[in-house]
């Protein structure tokens, strides 16, 4: 039994699935940064070099969407185990970015509310992580196949986020305990 909905987790694994451990979770993140405003300058700046190094490979990611989705026999969006987690949430609101007002799936056998008849309706800078980077075989197969300045591109900016996002949690837990 969790302590508090903000520990509450699916079955599955998947966090705060239901609307009040949702609420839960974004308002102690949303306390901790107004109480440790001063503390947490740093961690700002660094969810605003995340922000950038995302905006800089949405043209790619874009491309490899717009040639493979609207095709797809299988989207992902559709079977994939996706949701937000903690780095996610403390990525949003360093960033001031909008709440989706629910984790993307209420379990693992649902699609993903977001899914649109166009494709994910949340905006690209503010979907998960998981969301964000996976690349199914048919866009990793584009972007290999005469792509190899984009590729690297996409590598470098993958491994530098995800030392960001590690960096930004670790950081995070250890000034608000």
């Amino acid at each position: 039994m969790p302590e508090s909905p903000i520990d509450e987790r699916s079955e599955s694994g998947m966090p705060w699935v239901s609307p009040i451990s949702w609420q839960a979770a974004n308002q102690a993140v949303d306390y901790h940064l107004k109480r440790y405003r001063a503390d947490l300058k740093k961690l700002a700046i660094l969810a605003r070099e995340i922000k950038s190094g995302l905006s800089s490979v949405f043209p790619t990611l874009n491309e490899l969407c717009a040639n493979s989705c609207p095709w797809c026999p299988e989207p992902c969006c559709l079977s994939a185990s996706i949701w937000f987690d903690f780095k996610d949430l403390l990525y949003l609101h360093f960033n001031t970015l909008s709440i989706s007002p629910a984790q993307p799936k209420a379990n693992l056998k649902t699609p993903c509310r977001y899914l649109g008849p166009r494709g994910c309706r949340l905006p690209r800078i503010a979907r998960p992580w998981i969301c964000t980077w996976y690349l199914c075989p048919t866009q990793t197969a584009r972007l290999h196949n005469g792509h190899k300045g984009k590729s690297d591109l996409l590598k470098r900016a993958h491994a530098q986020i995800k030392s960001g996002r590690k960096l930004l949690e670790s950081e995070y837990i250890r000034i608000i305990s």
